[in-house]
């Protein structure tokens, strides 16, 4: 692992270390942003997985704000340093990702993590995605039994159903009612394939709510309608990850 910049910090009670690291899955180096609580070992880890925006500050503060509720957290740089400014450039980045390389480096993360001493070879671990990263979690669980638990927001990539048929862990799955990017008629297709193959998940919805609408940091400055089904879609996932990682 390589360490650039670590900070400490007491919010709440919680003490957390977050850091910039990195990690390398078949000689492939990632980068990758690192928090966890000051204290414990046998810790639950997660990998947390952004949007099309990559490693933004937002992602760097939700993954302080996973370390704060008690996991090992690990953000990878699934987009890559050199992300374009403009959207439309940006859309392109994400058209043209190498999913299958991204997917397999998501599941190094996993095994990077079980190589700290706070969380150690045992310890469960746990997969979160918004949009881009929402489908890539998914994959991630698909192709790899690394993972016990997987939380999805409004996945934009959608895997192909063969793939799904694969997944083993439980799933706890977001989505907005207003979302015109992930659509009610993409999630209605995703949960009939996996009630076809009998797989364990929990759907929830936020009403009025459009695509992102959790991908925030912890202190921004929202309309409390918003803040309250961000908190919420928060308060659910803490307690559904830590009843499968513990």
């Amino acid at each position: 692992m390589t360490t650039r910049k670590e900070t400490k910090e007491d919010q709440n009670g919680k003490i957390i270390y977050s850091l910039h690291a990195g990690y390398e899955t078949d000689g492939d180096y990632t980068d990758a942003f690192l928090a966890r609580p000051a204290d414990g070992e046998n810790l639950p880890g997660m990998i947390l997985l952004s949007g099309m925006g990559g490693l933004t500050m937002t992602q760097r503060e939700i993954t302080r704000r996973y370390a704060r509720a008690g996991f090992v957290s690990l953000s990878p740089d699934i987009m890559g340093a050199d992300m374009p400014p403009g959207r439309a450039d940006r859309l392109k980045a994400k058209n043209s990702l190498d999913v299958n390389d991204v997917t397999r480096r998501i599941i190094g993360g996993a095994a990077f993590l079980r190589t700290l001493p706070w969380v150690g070879e045992k310890a469960k671990i746990g997969i979160m995605g918004f949009c881009l990263g929402g489908g890539l979690a998914l994959l991630g669980a698909a192709r790899s039994d690394q993972f016990s638990a997987g939380v999805i927001y409004h996945q934009s990539l959608f895997p192909d159903v063969r793939e799904l048929e694969n997944i083993h862990c439980k799933l706890q799955c977001h989505y907005g009612t207003d979302d015109h990017s992930t659509p009610k008629d993409e999630v209605d297709a995703f949960t009939q394939a996996l009630d076809t193959m009998d797989k364990e998940y929990e759907c929830l919805w936020y009403e009025n709510m459009g695509h992102s609408f959790a991908q925030v940091a912890p202190d921004a400055d929202l309309p409390a309608e918003r803040k309250a089904a961000s908190d919420l879609s928060y308060d659910k996932s803490f307690e559904f990850l830590k009843r499968e990682l513990a």
